[in-house]
């Protein structure tokens, strides 16, 4: 993994999540690019200097927020936003090549309801590159145990698990791969990638409503330290993305959570 991007948000949860990106990232030996999750909004009533002028505050926070977390100035690179969180994003990617994004569940709301709010919501939802999840205020510890909840194994290109394969191989981690059942559920689902199949030690099944019922019947027993799932163009997790905003009623774990995007 050779680029990293993080979004930071003003909370207080901001400087725990750098630390936890730069942790991670040491063990690739990444170069971590750092955004302001909440650039300035232009708008035609807005006069360009005041608009100028608040761009470079939000790089003076970004700047002694990044300072505060880590001396490796090297390793860190801020990016300038372009106003648009999503496009800046999409156009780094297209520049440099992103293999990751790590962000914080929440970047700024204070709804305790909320377990992912509308940034890590939307770059899951609209943009390409994998996204970490990183659990607010916990150091990052390497994923000895991963799991992997799907409702159909098929991996459209080999791309998709490149992250997973860098953390396993990197950590030495066991993976166990959950089919769950759903509704309308049909054989084709048991066409698993094979190199799913090769890199994991077992196969558990799980008939739920939904992938997430799935995850929490089995999530005590196996205790993953990292959980992971697909988000496809079509199906449970495509829907769950769907709002940008994601109640804990929905979805909610306590662990890191790697979202793969799986495109159809």
């Amino acid at each position: 993994m050779r680029n990293i991007l993080v979004p930071l948000g003003t909370s207080k949860h901001a400087e725990s999540t750098l630390a936890y990106a730069l942790e991670f990232a040491n063990h690739f030996k990444s170069t971590v690019y750092v955004i302001d999750a909440y650039p300035a909004h232009s708008t035609k009533a807005t006069l360009t200097n005041v608009n100028a002028r608040l761009e470079e505050d939000n790089i003076k926070r970004i700047k002694a927020l990044v300072s505060r977390v880590s001396s490796k100035e090297n390793q860190i690179k801020i990016v300038s936003s372009e106003r648009d969180l999503i496009g800046t994003i999409k156009n780094l990617d297209q520049k440099i090549g992103l293999d990751l994004i790590v962000t914080a569940p929440v970047n700024n709301e204070i709804n305790d309801e909320v377990f992912l709010g509308r940034i890590a919501g939307s770059v899951i939802k609209r943009t390409d590159t994998p996204v970490l999840v990183a659990p607010l205020e916990k150091s990052f510890s390497p994923p000895l145990r991963m799991l992997l909840a799907f409702k159909t194994g098929e991996v459209k290109a080999s791309s998709t698990l490149k992250p997973l394969i860098r953390i396993q191989d990197e950590f030495t981690s066991k993976l166990k791969l959950l089919l769950v059942k759903v509704p309308g559920f049909a054989n084709r689902n048991h066409q698993l990638n094979d190199e799913l199949m090769q890199r994991s030690e077992q196969l558990l099944y799980s008939e739920n409503a939904t992938v997430y019922q799935g995850v929490l019947e089995h999530f005590q027993a196996n205790q993953p330290d990292l959980l992971i799932a697909f988000k496809r163009e079509r199906g449970f997790f495509e829907k769950l993305w769907e709002p940008d905003l994601i109640y804990k009623k929905d979805f909610y774990c306590t662990v890191p959570l790697l979202v793969l995007k799986n495109k159809n």
